[in-house]
């Protein structure tokens, strides 16, 4: 958002609504609809641990929730860099939550710059809020706010007619960063940008404005949103890159030239290059797209899981194995008990694995699974053809409603796309991807390492 420092914060609260890219002239006032009037002055008030941030508002309860969004991601940001967060000797950042008014409705919200007398700068935030808003365009919101106080408390000697511009992919950037180190870690998007890095290349990021942003359908953001992050943990990951990162967006705000020149002079072991960043943020693509041991499966890709797995081995006189469906369990029947467990356990062992990242509603299956095995090891083979059915009949109960609910997700993904031809090319590319997946799990690495695991054990066992 481009904005240029004003005194007059009066006029500046008549436009409201929104991040807005166009410049903002003194001492003139955005149209809007009906009788120009600024809004009464909200009663409640609720400050931040350290007082840098106020929120205003109508309701106390929401100012108190804004209040301490702002302190955690004010906090999120100096641990990334590895700073303390400063107690005093900062810029005060003060935020409107507008709920009342006839400002006009055009954006989401709006970042004035006021010159403080005797020295300084405050900052206001102004979120339109009479509609419902969600948590992540607050957040967007809340950290261009953080680096624009960032730059112009590192440069004091800044005039009013200074123009402060915080670009959408550094800030966007940043907000993903702290969120992936927070834990929240949904690796499709870096996934689909791995294979297609076309669908939203890091050169595009660079001329990304707010506008481009607000006309976006979902896919197409959530596209942007996971190449920003790639870029700025690109950048964090490099030689220095805390100090380097540091130093940069405590000069982004006010920084005119090139990005490639801002990028050159704060990380220069960095090759800058229109090559040398692509190659930085297809790797960083490549590392945040393999999912974590942890991650959970959905409800579809456990069942499929399962599927692949529901195998006795058996190893006949020829020694050639054989992989019989649990279901034909009578095979076992002319076994020893040592043979029997041996082959049970190996099967339980990978329903373990399994376990581990299954989709929460399949657990009380495995377990079933589990005590069924437990049975047959002991020879136990009465009522097994009746719970074995029940299984059967649960789990095409629930893949059921798994596709049932994908499908209305693509329904609603397509109804809300705000830009229907490139957002649905594009979610069309997300829907190819995970039909490859079904077909195959080439590419993911701690798949391979789990399936190199399971083979060892199972060659183990035997």
């Amino acid at each position: 958002m481009r904005v240029i420092l004003v005194s007059l914060l009066g006029f500046v609260l008549l436009g409201v609504v929104g991040r807005s890219q166009e410049p903002i002239v003194p001492g003139k006032a955005v149209p809007i609809e009906g009788e120009a009037k600024l809004p009464a002055k909200p009663a409640h008030v609720s400050s931040g641990v350290n007082k840098q941030f106020k929120v205003r508002g109508d309701s106390l309860h929401l100012n108190k929730s804004v209040s301490a969004l702002c302190d955690q991601m004010a906090k999120g940001v100096y641990d990334l860099l590895g700073e303390k967060r400063p107690e005093s000797g900062f810029y005060p950042i003060n935020v409107l939550l507008y709920s009342k008014g006839n400002a006009k409705k055009q954006n989401i919200f709006k970042i004035n710059v006021t010159p403080i007398q005797g020295g300084g700068f405050k900052i206001e935030l102004i979120v339109d809020i009479r509609e419902r808003i969600d948590r992540s365009d607050l957040e967007a919101g809340v950290m261009q706010a953080i680096v624009m106080e960032r730059t112009l408390r590192t440069d004091p000697e800044l005039n009013a007619e200074s123009v402060v511009d915080v670009p959408c992919w550094v800030s966007d950037g940043l907000l993903g960063a702290l969120r992936w180190k927070e834990g929240s870690r949904n690796t499709g998007m870096f996934e689909v940008l791995m294979r297609q890095p076309n669908l939203y290349p890091a050169g595009k990021l660079f001329t990304t404005n707010q506008p481009d942003i607000t006309a976006m359908g979902e896919t197409v953001k959530a596209l942007y949103e996971a190449s920003s992050t790639a870029m700025v943990m690109s950048l964090y990951r490099q030689k220095e890159g805390k100090l380097g990162l540091s130093n940069l967006l405590s000069e982004v705000a006010v920084f005119e030239g090139e990005p490639e020149e801002l990028l050159r002079k704060h990380f220069p072991a960095m090759n800058v290059g229109k090559r040398g960043l692509q190659k930085v943020w297809n790797l960083q693509l490549a590392e945040m797209s393999v999912p974590r041991m942890i991650d959970t499966r959905t409800l579809m890709e456990t069942e499929d899981e399962l599927k692949k797995i529901l195998f006795f081995s058996i190893v006949g006189s020829d020694k050639l194995e054989r992989r019989v469906a649990i279901e034909d369990f009578d095979v076992l029947a002319g076994m020893d008990l040592k043979e029997r467990v041996r082959i049970t356990m190996a099967l339980r062992q990978e329903l373990v694995q399994v376990s581990y990242r299954a989709y929460p509603d399949y657990q009380p299956i495995l377990a079933e699974y589990g005590f069924i095995l437990t049975s047959l090891a002991r020879g136990q083979i009465e009522g097994i053809n009746g719970r074995l059915e029940r299984l059967a009949a649960e789990r095409k109960i629930m893949y059921m409603k798994g596709e049932r609910a994908r499908d209305i997700l693509d329904w609603y993904r397509v109804s809300k796309a705000r830009n229907l031809k490139g957002d649905f090319t594009g979610y069309q590319r997300l829907l190819e991807r995970m039909k490859r997946e079904k077909k195959n799990d080439q590419g993911n690495g701690v798949s391979s390492y789990v399936n190199d695991v399971q083979k060892l054990m199972t060659r183990e066992s035997k």
